[in-house]
C-alpha cells in the first residue's frame, strides 16, 4: 500500500516556524537539528505555495489569518510567536514560491534579534534586505477598513473547538493556583461574537450535541455562547458583551475545588456533598477575586449564578434586591444548557422545549423575566437540534429559530410518517403552513442517530 502525502495545513507552517524559533538559540543556525527543522518548515512551504504567487499570513487582533480565513485554534496555541512578531513590529509575512532554505535560516534567525536591538538596526523588513532575503516579506499590519474586516472569516467549528481548549487549560491553570490567561478566553469570545455577527445561529449546532456527561469544558462553552447569543440581541455593547461572554466561561471554575467523586458521583448526592458542591460559588468567586478591568464581573457571575432572581438560591445574599444583570443573564443560559445535557444513569436530560417552559414558568421567581422572554425569543421554544414530530407524522430536526414565530423554526426532515429515515430537506415551517410541530421526540428513543444523517 502506497503511504499518502501529509496534505500540509496552514496550521503545520506556524508551528513549524514556532519550533524552528525556539530551536535556534539553543542550538544555533547551523546545528543539525535546527537545519533539519528548517528543511522540514522549507518544503511545507514548498507545498503549500504549489499554483500560488505566494502565500500571506497577517494578524489581526492577536490572530493569524491566511486568506481571509482565521487560524484560531493555531494561534492561541502559538501565542508566543504572535507575541514575538508584534515586539518586533511584523504585522504581516508573505513567502515566495523561490524561497531558499538560507532565506529562511535568516528569518528565523532574525526573529531571535532582540526587539530593541532590531529597531536599532532598521527594523524587520530592512534587516533581511541587508541579509540578501528577497522571498521573504514583511512589514507592519495595514489598518483593516470596515468592509475588509467584515470579508475576515472564522469557521465555527474551529472557534468551539478553540473554545474547549481554552476552557480546559482556564480550569487548570485554576485548578493548580496558576495565573488565568484571559487574554485568549477574550480572543475566543472575540472570535464567538464575530461568527454570531455573520449567522447568529451557526455555533447552536455544536452547542446542541449533547453527547458528554456534563463536561466542564463543553458546558462552559456552550453557556458563553447562549449568552453571547442573548447579550447581543440586547444590544448590551462589545465590551461589556466580551465581559459576559468571558464570565460565562468561567462561572462554574469554582468546582476545580470540588471533589472530583462528589462531581461525578453516580446516583444522588447527600445533603453533606450537595454543601460541599454549593460551596462552588464561593470558590468561583475567591479564584476570581482579582481579576482587572470590566472581567472583574467573572467573579459576581460566579459568585451569583444559583442566587436566583428572587435571591432564594445560594448562597444567600443580602447586599442588593437582584443579582447583577450578567448574572440573570448566564443564569438562564446555565440551567438550560446543564438541564439538557446530564447523562447520568439516575438522571434523565431534559428535552429543550421542556426546559423552555420550565423557564418561562419559573420567570419572576427563579429567572429574570425579561432575561427568560429574550432567551425564548432567541433560541426558540424548539432550539436548534431539538428533534421534532410533525402533524404528518414526519420527524425533523430544528435548524434555526423562526424569525417571527417562535414555534415554527426551520426543519430538516430526518424521517417519514413511518420514522424509516429519509433523504433529509430543508423546511421553513413560518412559509410552509401545512405543516406544524405536535411534540418534541427525545433522540434517545429513536433507533438512528439523528446526528449522523
Amino acid at each position: 500500500m502506497i503511504e499518502q502525502p501529509h496534505q500540509a495545513k496552514p496550521g503545520d507552517l506556524l508551528r513549524g516556524l514556532a519550533r524552528a524559533r525556539r530551536t535556534f538559540p539553543l542550538y544555533g543556525g547551523e546545528h543539525p537539528v535546527t537545519m533539519q527543522t528548517i528543511d522540514e518548515v522549507h518544503r511545507l512551504i514548498g507545498r503549500l505555495t504549489v499554483g500560488r504567487p505566494s502565500l500571506r499570513i497577517f494578524i489581526h487582533d492577536d490572530t493569524f489569518y491566511m486568506a481571509k480565513t482565521a487560524l484560531l485554534e493555531e494561534s492561541l496555541r502559538f501565542s508566543n510567536l504572535v507575541a514575538d512578531l508584534r515586539d518586533r513590529d511584523i504585522g504581516f509575512i508573505e513567502l515566495q514560491p523561490d524561497l531558499e532554505p538560507w532565506e529562511l535560516r535568516a528569518f528565523v534567525e532574525m526573529l531571535n534579534v532582540r526587539p530593541p536591538e532590531l529597531a536599532n538596526l532598521g527594523g524587520a523588513a530592512a534587516e533581511l534586505k541587508k541579509r540578501g532575503v528577497r522571498h521573504i516579506v514583511v512589514g507592519p499590519a495595514p489598518p483593516l477598513l470596515a468592509e475588509e474586516q467584515a470579508e475576515l472569516r472564522v469557521d465555527p467549528r474551529d472557534v468551539y473547538r478553540a473554545g474547549l481548549r481554552v476552557a480546559d487549560d482556564l480550569y487548570y491553570q485554576a485548578s493548580r493556583d496558576l495565573p488565568l490567561d484571559l487574554k485568549k478566553a477574550s480572543t475566543v469570545v472575540n472570535s464567538l461574537i464575530d461568527v454570531m455577527t455573520v449567522d447568529k445561529v451557526a455555533l447552536l449546532g455544536m452547542a446542541a450535541l449533547k453527547n458528554y456527561d456534563e463536561d466542564t469544558c463543553h458546558h462552559s462553552v456552550n453557556v458563553s455562547i447562549l449568552s453571547l447569543m442573548v447579550g447581543l440581541h440586547l444590544q448590551l455593547g462589545r465590551p461589556l458583551v466580551i465581559a459576559l461572554g468571558v464570565a460565562a466561561m468561567l462561572h462554574d471554575i469554582g468546582k476545580v475545588r470540588v471533589p472530583q467523586e462528589i462531581l461525578t458521583k453516580n446516583g444522588g448526592l447527600t445533603r453533606d456533598e450537595q454543601e460541599v458542591v454549593r460551596r462552588h460559588t464561593l470558590y468561583g468567586a475567591h479564584i476570581l477575586r482579582n481579576v482587572p478591568g470590566l472581567a472583574r464581573l467573572s467573579m459576581v457571575v460566579a459568585f451569583e449564578h444559583h442566587a436566583n432572581y428572587n435571591l432564594s438560591g445560594y448562597p444567600q445574599i443580602t447586599a442588593k434586591q437582584v443579582p447583577h444583570l450578567l448574572t440573570r443573564l448566564v443564569q438562564v443560559a446555565d440551567f438550560f444548557d446543564a438541564s439538557t445535557s446530564s447523562r447520568r444513569i439516575y438522571q434523565r436530560p431534559m428535552l429543550p422545549s421542556d426546559a423552555m417552559k420550565f423557564i418561562m414558568n419559573g420567570a419572576g421567581k427563579v429567572f429574570d423575566p425579561l432575561m427568560a422572554r429574550v432567551f425564548v425569543q432567541v433560541l426558540g421554544l424548539y432550539p436548534a437540534g431539538s428533534v421534532v414530530e410533525l402533524d404528518t407524522g414526519e420527524l425533523a430536526v430544528v435548524v434555526r429559530p423562526g424569525e417571527r414565530e417562535a414555534a415554527r423554526p426551520e426543519v430538516k426532515i430526518l424521517a417519514d410518517r413511518f420514522r424509516e429515515p429519509t433523504t433529509p430537506r430543508p423546511v421553513i415551517l413560518e412559509e410552509d403552513r401545512d405543516r406544524q410541530i405536535v411534540r418534541e421526540v427525545d433522540p434517545a428513543d429513536l433507533y438512528f442517530d439523528v446526528t449522523s444523517l
